[in-house]
């Protein structure tokens, strides 16, 4: 009897079976169905028992193994989104799209997007993500091991001292799985760096912040948009999203060794008295528990906001209610709240600047495409909205929009729209 114990395999996370179906549960959030052809297979729990001649017994496990490839690669979802998962592995290229890959513009921070796909539905979403989203077709995995090797590429080649790799993306980050082990790797590449992430704050608890804490996690970006229960519920677009969870956490990574920033959004006539309450939340938080961690691209400590506008987008979510304001009037109010804090002694800073973080301009990759310029290329995947398409050319993904699915597979002329920061937008010439 030969058996093949499906529990070895990393991105395996659980294992449940009916008969000769195999349900597996695919890096905690995706989750995938095979049926096993075979009549000579049995299971049980992690454990496929093949009763045949050993010759082939052998031949069905490998057979079994290319199945849960092929159906991994074709078939897996999501099981927050309940879309679809491509799953990204060599060759094809990391540089090139916005919803996964690596993402450098010129300087020293690189943006690591792992996945995407987001367990909230928030009113004011720039890239329309969440369950009901109306313009997500696909959602995308990056290769752990695959995704640690080009950024190590990627670093050696802009320098490798004092970066910072951020994990962001289109959707949350901290779902990412093995998400530890990437920020430990990130952090062995980042000599003299940092590595940082944005979170909703929802999948954190108190043993992965522990875990991020020991893997060298240097600062996490809070997005704290609301106090008020029923207007942060509004907000995240979730009944049961629970604000006072995410405060406790707030303060729970303020007692460890991450670095805390809260990150409040502003949607003008909407949130204005409550993103008050959130920077008001965060000043009184950071007197109460010091936090002495510097950053070694500063040498001084990180600020512990991060307030940001809430812009409307192509593809993005713009509340009904909300007034679109320009940054100017933002500053206008943020040098208010500053004026505010000083005459209570309080020296809070709310206008932040790249330097304040350690970003400065670094060596940038080559574009390998001008504008204008007319490629013949093959289409290779779906596209992550309707109408768009990829494509793999000179090392760059190239998202071909406004056509169709029925392209890929077939080899076609393109003409660049965008190369700005290596983000590649081509479309058919016909």
């Amino acid at each position: 009897m030969v058996t093949l114990d499906l529990s070895k395999y990393r991105m395996i996370t659980n294992i449940k079976s009916k008969g000769n179906r195999l349900i597996l549960e695919i890096n905690k959030i995706y989750e995938v169905s095979i049926d096993i052809p075979y009549e000579e297979v049995e299971i049980e729990e992690s454990v496929i028992k093949i009763n045949t001649h050993p010759k082939r017994a052998e031949n069905l496990k490998m057979g079994i193994l290319n199945l849960i490839s092929y159906h991994i690669a074709n078939n897996l979802r999501s099981k927050i989104t309940k879309r679809r998962v491509i799953y990204i592995n060599e060759p094809f290229p990391l540089i090139g799209h916005t919803a996964f890959g690596l993402i450098e513009r010129g300087r020293n921070i690189i943006q690591v997007r792992g996945h995407c796909g987001c367990n909230l539905n928030c009113i004011f979403c720039s890239v329309d993500e969440g369950e009901f989203s109306k313009t997500r077709k696909n959602d995308y995995y990056v290769d752990i091991d695959y995704l640690i090797k080009e950024y190590k590429k990627l670093a050696e080649y802009k320098g490798i001292k004092k970066l910072e790799a951020h994990l962001d993306g289109q959707g949350e980050p901290s779902l990412y799985y093995p998400l530890v082990d990437l920020v430990q790797a990130l952090s062995d590449i980042n000599v003299e760096g940092i590595v940082s992430m944005q979170s909703n704050g929802t999948v954190l608890d108190y043993k992965l912040i522990d875990e991020l804490e020991e893997a060298g996690l240097h600062r996490i970006n809070l997005s704290i948009n609301a106090i008020d229960e029923k207007m942060a519920k509004m907000l995240a677009g979730r009944k049961d999203y629970n604000i006072n969870k995410i405060l406790d956490i707030a303060e729970y990574i303020k007692n460890s060794k991450i670095h805390l920033l809260i990150a409040p959004i502003l949607l003008p006539n909407i949130n204005d008295t409550e993103f008050k309450r959130v920077i008001d939340f965060a000043v009184d938080l950071d007197l109460r528990v010091k936090q002495n961690i510097i950053n070694p691209l500063t040498n001084k400590r990180d600020p512990i906001l991060g307030c940001q506008l809430c812009r409307v987008y192509q593809f993005g979510r713009k509340p009904k209610k909300m007034k679109v304001w320009n940054f100017e009037k933002f500053y206008e109010l943020l040098k208010k709240y500053e004026i505010e804090y000083k005459k209570r002694g309080l020296d809070v800073k709310l206008i932040l600047r790249p330097e304040d973080f350690g970003i400065h301009r670094r060596k940038r990759l080559p574009y390998p495409f001008k504008v204008g310029e007319v490629i013949r290329t093959k289409a290779i995947l779906d596209g992550r909205i309707k109408g768009e398409v990829l494509a793999a050319e000179r090392g760059r993904v190239i998202q071909i929009i406004n056509t169709n699915e029925d392209i890929i597979g077939k080899r076609v002329k393109v003409r660049i729209l965008r190369n700005k920061d290596n983000i590649i937008v081509g479309e058919v010439v016909k």
